[in-house]
């Protein structure tokens, strides 16, 4: 059955040189350098505040993809971000896994765009494209508003799950090649009231950061060895069905020790880009949360007096659309730790993927020392002229964008893209036609770090 809407005329509210589709960290970046090379820039952000995964769904910690074990290999906005927030005691420096307050990251975000000129559109979702032969004349967005319409001379698609280049027609893959499938989801949550000093002594770990002999040495750890409590607890008639091989992933706020973040929860066969799997994964991720507190209180040492602080606004997505792009970064890319002539982005992040169908996680170490290229053209694509897309819809494989998917690189990712929109509408040219050095050059110029 079909509804036919009829003809409408959608006023345009906003003309400017660069949009931005997006909130989170390619987004805040690319607005952010977009506006400081001279663009005038506007942001659209379907939530009231900003930070994609890092402030709604609570991934509170960026990964060590902007570090290869011996330097910084991501530098620019990024390194000016961690450097403002380290400095107010926000987030704790290890060069590793780097734990943030999610509030301080959303208001220094909202504060360094206002103070740049960039103009923002909150709670208010890109709808739907208009297009002029091969360009994006206007997008569409919904809010409170009504349908309103926004024009502009360069687009930036940094939804993640690359929704306006899948509106404007530009091809993409989805999942891995076998089946389709993708990463599972994950509902993250905190909780308050936990000794932390015990929880680090008594429960071993798989992976974590040097313990001190206090809780100011942790970051973060990833806990093993809980078989037999789940075990015991079954055994007791407590239902423990969270499918995850690894009992939880946990890093402290900064200055608050006593609480805990936790990646626990696994929802299989989402697809983040379909409203009817969000509504079971956010459902069933409750569910597991539920069931994840009680578990921790009782079988836990260190959480005994713990109770539940907070749940994500919104589940976690790992994975979902990848525009076809002008070149694709391949596993072999990765692992080989490939160099590009048009570099715009550096990243040392392993290889990690959650099994969509099972409990395991697949990881590919990569070497100290060493970092990988992401090349401008995998932000560029044949079908658009002027659209750039930014963070983790880039074009890759399934297997490396299990690398670059992490925050760090997003940023580091949207800067690019913001220097390439700004060029582009100050030289009148599409992006795809700028010289890959003159997007370098103002990269660097910046402090970004490209070899």
């Amino acid at each position: 059955m079909l509804i036919i809407v009829p003809e409408q005329s959608i006023e345009v509210v906003r003309e400017v040189d660069v949009v931005v589709a997006g909130g989170g960290p390619a987004g805040y970046a690319a607005a952010l350098a977009s506006a400081r090379s001279g663009a005038r820039t506007l942001l659209i952000e379907r939530y009231g505040y900003l930070g994609g995964v890092g402030t709604n769904s609570l991934v509170s910690g960026f990964s060590s993809g902007f570090h290869d074990g011996k330097r910084m290999i991501i530098g620019g906005l990024y390194q000016e971000m961690r450097e403002k927030l380290y400095r107010q005691g926000a987030l704790v420096k290890t060069n590793n896994y780097e734990p943030f307050d999610p509030e301080a990251l959303a208001f220094y975000y909202l504060k360094s765009l206002l103070a740049a000129g960039v103009e923002l559109m909150l709670h208010t979702w890109v709808a739907d494209v208009v297009m002029n032969s091969d360009r994006v004349e206007a997008l569409i967005v919904e809010s409170k508003s009504g349908r309103q319409a926004i024009r502009a001379t360069t687009f930036i698609d940094a939804t993640g799950d690359a929704d306006v280049c899948a509106r404007a027609g530009v091809p993409y893959d989805i999942g891995r090649p076998s089946d389709g499938l993708m990463q599972p989801v994950s509902l993250m949550f905190a909780v308050g009231g936990v000794n932390a000093d015990r929880l680090i002594r008594e429960i071993e770990q798989i992976e974590g950061a040097p313990f001190d002999g206090h809780i100011s040495g942790m970051n973060h750890i990833i806990f093993g060895g809980q078989e037999e409590r789940i075990a015991k607890a079954k055994a007791d008639g407590f239902l423990f069905n969270v499918p995850r091989q690894s009992i939880a992933i946990a890093w402290t706020l900064p200055g608050r020790p006593d609480v805990i973040y936790l990646n626990m929860t696994r929802i299989q066969q989402v697809n983040g880009t379909k409203t009817e799997d969000l509504t079971r994964a956010e459902i069933e991720g409750r569910y597991q949360i539920e069931e994840c507190v009680k578990f921790l209180k009782a079988y836990t040492p260190g959480f005994e007096q713990s109770y539940l602080l907070r749940v994500a606004a919104q589940v976690g997505i790992r994975e979902s659309r990848r525009i076809r792009g002008s070149y694709t970064l391949t596993e072999t890319d990765v692992i080989q730790l490939t160099q590009f002539d048009d570099v715009v982005a550096q990243a040392h992040y392993m290889i990690d993927i959650h099994d969509p169908t099972g409990q395991g996680t697949h990881y590919v170490e990569l070497g100290q020392g060493a970092s990988y290229d992401i090349p401008l053209r995998c932000l560029l694509q044949d079908k658009v002229s002027n659209l750039i897309a930014a963070g983790r819809c880039i074009s890759a494989t399934h297997e490396a964008f299990s690398s670059l998917r992490v925050m760090s690189v997003s940023i580091a990712l949207g800067e690019a893209a913001g220097v390439a929109a700004a060029l582009s509408v100050k030289q009148s040219l599409a992006p795809g036609e700028l010289k890959a050095e003159l997007v370098q050059d103002e990269l660097l110029r910046r402090g970004a770090i490209l070899n």
